[in-house]
């Protein structure tokens, strides 16, 4: 079930025709707003509907209100209808016939804004339709299998080489259903069509000017519109068949994904088990090669410590103590460590020792470690020295 509503101004009466399935609403303007039963709505039209309705019953009210409290509510958008005549644009506020303002669409853009510019105290251009003349329609009433209104369009373009002497694309189409039989299963439309041409010029220059139609139709044998829509409708496209794809690309996607993962870690693992194979069958004569390395350093250690010993590194010192040391000294003890010689004993002067060993090109720094102590009874003195070695470390 569904609403096809069109607008009117002061309700006078009702009539339900239940054969057709229509109730029909008479107002005070002659323009009934009929009720459709057998349309097929949709929910993604149900906003359109709430839309047109709240429009229609914002006219109505303003027009059963006084005229303060009319003023205090919201009217409805005024329409103003372009009509295309033969000597230029004649433009008019809704409900009124005679034009107010007559346009020569011959002059630049400039000039036809000047005047509209000049007229607008007198009228709104807000709300713009476009009113062909008829002549330039053709019209045909075809017969269709039942279907929802939103595929009527797309089935009637399919005829248009049938219908006319043009193609689908270099022509304007609109579609009315006036009825639809549900126990033939089949409803019944008016086509209105046009050369394109003109309209794609005719809404380019109003788009150069500013303005976009609301609607274009064209005048019927009243000079009054005919409740056709010759703009040019995007094509909607199915949302139940437009997610459907959607759905399947995301889980194609997600799919690849994942197995994309598992087949880079069970490559993964794969190369791991390679190596771990190679560390295996590599690890006994690697074990093998840490064992003999082992055993010939155990070989060659006592040739390098035989290759860093130096004989002369002890005998030498020793050898220049016992030449630079005079007979009247004698060493009661001696000491090596690196580079460091500690000596004592006893001399009949002490004192001179020092020079004398820094006299030697083998010992530097010499000093005396602790005060000499004379012995009175031997003559002699005790003393403690060190010194260093002025060559290399042994």
């Amino acid at each position: 079930m569904g609403v096809i509503a069109t607008a009117g101004s002061g309700i006078l009466g009702a009539v339900c025709d239940v054969a057709s399935g229509k109730w029909k609403l008479n107002f005070v303007s002659d323009r009934p707003l009929t009720i459709d039963l057998n349309s097929q709505v949709q929910l993604r039209d149900v906003p359109d509907l709430l839309r047109k309705a709240a429009l229609w019953w914002l006219g109505e009210i303003s027009a059963l209100v006084p005229g303060f409290s009319g003023s205090v509510l919201p009217r409805a958008p005024e329409l103003a209808c372009l009509r295309v005549v033969a000597d230029g644009w004649h433009i008019a506020r809704s409900g009124q016939s005679v034009a107010t303002l007559v346009i020569d669409p011959g002059q630049d853009d400039k000039g036809v804004v000047d005047q509209i510019l000049h007229a607008a105290p007198d009228f709104s251009l807000s709300q713009l339709l476009i009113l062909l003349p008829q002549e330039q329609v053709l019209r045909r009433r075809i017969e269709l299998p039942i279907m929802p209104e939103r595929q009527v369009l797309s089935a009637v373009e399919l005829q248009v080489d049938r219908l006319t002497p043009f193609k689908a694309e270099n022509v304007r189409l609109a579609i009315k259903v006036v009825a639809r039989d549900a126990v033939e299963g089949k409803l019944t439309a008016d086509c209105a069509i046009t050369p394109r041409a003109g309209v794609d010029a005719l809404e380019q220059r109003l788009s150069n000017l500013g303005f976009k139609a609301a609607r274009v139709d064209f005048a019927d044998d009243d000079g009054e519109p005919s409740g056709f829509d010759l703009r040019v409708h995007e094509v909607e496209v199915d949302g139940a068949r437009s997610f459907l794809p959607k759905v399947g690309l995301a889980v194609a996607v997600i799919g690849c994904w994942y197995f994309s993962g598992m087949m880079w870690d069970i490559s993964r693992q794969q190369e791991l088990d390679a190596w771990q194979t190679r560390i295996d069958a590599l690890k006994p004569a690697a074990t093998t090669s840490m064992l003999l390395r082992k055993r010939l350093e155990g070989l060659t250690e006592p040739f390098e410590i035989a290759r860093k010993y130096r004989p002369t590194a002890l005998l030498a010192p020793i050898q220049e103590l016992t030449t630079v040391i005079p007979d009247t000294a004698r060493l009661t003890a001696f000491k090596y460590e690196g580079d460091s010689i500690d000596i004592a004993g006893i001399a009949a002067d002490a004192s001179s020792l020092i020079s004398t060993l820094e006299k030697s090109p083998l010992f530097k720094d010499a000093k005396f470690r602790s005060p000499v102590m004379r012995r009175p009874e031997a003559n002699k003195d005790i003393f403690e020295i060190s010194l260093r070695l002025e060559g290399p470390k042994p």
